[in-house]
């Protein structure tokens, strides 16, 4: 395929990734002269009517979707018996490997490349595809951090079923990644909006913790364990990760799809809690159908058990009509005092509402909804109906009218940020995040906005790019390490990570080398790294070089101190032919040490030798 030219137009350079139904090519476009990525169906699959199915499937759904964090598709088409999908070319990574290369990332980067996914999830999400397939292989870095979600080869529009499971019952058939989907993949069911979300919850707990919730020497014992075991904790696994960030990442593992966050964006909003409440205690988890069930059964109970008492009571006072005319009237008293009538509220202002039913010494409770037909701060419901008696120990809930859910985004390119923001929270959005870059724009100018100018929901959040400030970076080696803090809190950046390391032409204490390179330009409030020069340990040598005698050819000679603090230090060991060898020693401790000599698995001498 190398150098072949596909539909007159795409000329293939070289294979980027490989999978089991496409193989995926860099090639480049004569028509728009730019690089772009083929996706190309494997020949021996072209007859085969489900892998020709699912190629269309992934340009149907690829076509449907157009967002920055997803890999968008730039055309489809055959030649001859050649099927393709052109899609961008990401010049990076998978964050698989990013994974594999780093162990784990850092909180704060998972934080934020996850609100990415997230974002490209709730757009296939609102245009009605579910990608089924969310895994750390299919999520793209490029160089610069930007995070693209890519192969929708087996997501399908929200009416599709293509999850299975064998008819003899003994294993599970599923599309997808065993180590990412979710219980009700597992048990075959169809894959819904949840399940993208329980899939971005094993790629998080992944990030943070460099291993996915659950593994096993099958595909079989993986899937069972999504559907039967609970996962750990990620801080079982590192310590610093906030309590609030597992909380948020437990909720999306939920077996139970009802309990699990049920949007994108109402994920990414608990996401972003996490940074400035990392105590957590605010993630919320909506009753299950059977736990509603049951609270109503436990209710009709209740009922039925007054209902039998009641009728009991009727019986007795039936005996005694005196008794019974005394009860009655007795307790129609206390109905009357110990109740009111509830006036009707629907309409008023919530302040003259709340003085109305506070007047009648009523327990209220306030609820707020969008509402498209009554204005902000209007009762749109009560939960007792007008005129019914109802006692004043039981809580009266009101819900009140926030006014329309959707707002008119207005284009902020250019403006400044705090303008923007005070617009923004003055039209009641809910989530504004501000992000800072290196822009040639004027400091503290908008330089991209999500999402697009138009009609949105407040619930829906927004983001603001702006253009920070450029300081540049000053020269921080041969500083002490006090000095180099105090000129970048002078400048506005702040310190970093602090490690140690070792130079001869520097004193101990003294910076000798920086993460940023001086005289560069960076952000205001970017965090350096600092090395600082560590003083050299001092070494010990005993009077002279250590004598051993190797008797015969082909020898294997190992040589060993052990220090009178129990350590055993290994000096020497390899192959020797017959002969006499001086080998040099040294200790990082001075005193009698015990030198081991052994010779093929066998000790054959042991010195007692001091070291100055």
């Amino acid at each position: 395929m190398i150098g072949r030219v596909i539909s007159g137009r795409y000329v293939i350079q070289a294979i980027v990734g490989t999978g089991g139904m496409a193989v995926v090519y860099r090639a480049f476009d004569k028509k728009k002269n730019r690089i772009v990525a083929i996706k190309v169906l494997r020949p021996e699959f072209e007859s085969d009517e489900e892998f020709v199915r699912r190629f269309s499937r992934e340009a149907e759904a690829a076509s449907k979707v157009s967002h920055e964090n997803i890999v968008n598709m730039l055309d489809v088409g055959t030649d001859g018996d050649l099927r393709y999908i052109v899609m961008e070319y990401v010049d990076g990574q998978t964050l698989k490997d990013m994974i594999r290369q780093q162990g784990f990332l850092n909180p704060d980067t998972a934080i934020r490349m996850t609100i990415r996914i997230l974002a490209a999830v709730d757009h296939a999400h609102r245009n009605g595809i579910v990608h089924r397939d969310i895994k750390p292989q299919n999520i793209l870095v490029d160089a610069d951090g930007h995070v693209k979600v890519a192969d929708f080869g087996i997501a399908r529009l929200k009416a599709a079923q293509t999850t299975r499971v064998d008819s003899d019952g003994q294993g599970i058939s599923a599309l997808g990644s065993v180590h990412y989907f979710s219980p009700e993949q597992a048990r075959g069911e169809v894959a819904d909006e949840k399940s993208d979300l329980y899939s971005v919850g094993v790629v998080m707990y992944e990030m943070l913790t460099g291993q996915v919730p659950f593994d096993g020497e099958t595909s079989v014992s993986v899937a069972l364990k999504h559907v039967h075991e609970a996962p750990k904790s990620m801080r079982e696994h590192r310590a610093n990760i906030s309590k609030a960030l597992d909380e948020v990442v437990m909720r999306a593992l939920c077996k139970d799809a009802t309990k699990r966050y049920q949007t994108a964006a109402e994920m990414a909003a608990d996401l972003r809690k996490t940074i400035t409440h990392p105590e957590g205690g605010f993630v919320k988890y909506p009753k299950a159908p059977e736990e509603i069930e049951k609270e109503r059964e436990a209710r009709r109970r209740k009922r039925a058990r007054d209902r039998k008492r009641l009728q009991r009571t009727i019986t007795a006072v039936a005996a005694l009509i005196t008794a019974a005319l005394v009860a009655f009237t007795v307790w129609f008293i206390l109905k009357i005092i110990n109740t009111y009538s509830m006036p009707n509220v629907l309409g008023q202002e919530q302040m003259l509402a709340l003085d109305r039913l506070e007047n009648l010494n009523a327990t209220t409770e306030v609820e707020y909804s969008y509402s498209e037909e009554f204005e902000e701060g209007v009762v749109m419901a009560q939960s007792h109906r007008a005129g019914v008696r109802v006692k004043y120990a039981t809580p009266v809930t009101v819900t009140v009218s926030l006014g329309s859910q959707w707002y008119y985004m207005e284009d902020y390119l250019g403006a400044k940020v705090d303008g923007a923001v005070e617009a923004l929270t003055a039209q009641g959005v809910e989530s504004i995040e501000v992000e800072y870059v290196q822009s040639d724009n004027p400091a503290g100018t908008i330089v991209a906005v999500e999402p697009d100018i138009g009609t949105q929901s407040k619930d829906t959040p927004v983001l603001l790019v702006v253009s920070g400030q450029r300081i540049i970076m000053p020269l921080l080696t041969g500083r002490s390490l006090e000095s180099a803090r105090a000129l970048l809190n002078a400048e506005g950046l702040a310190v970093g990570n602090i490690s140690e390391g070792y130079s001869a032409d520097a004193k101990a204490g003294i910076v000798i080398a920086q993460s940023v390179a001086a005289n560069s330009q960076v952000l205001a409030g970017t965090s350096v790294d600092l090395t600082i020069n560590q003083a050299q340990q001092p070494v010990y040598y005993p009077a002279s070089k250590l004598s051993v005698v190797v008797p015969l050819n082909g020898t294997q000679v190992r040589v060993q101190i052990r220090l009178s603090t129990g350590e055993v230090q290994e000096v020497y060991q390899g192959v020797l032919n017959t002969g006499t060898y001086r080998i040099a020693l040294s200790s990082s401790e001075p005193g009698v040490h015990a030198v081991d000599i052994s010779m093929d698995g066998v000790l054959m001498d042991e010195q007692n030798i001091t070291f100055e």
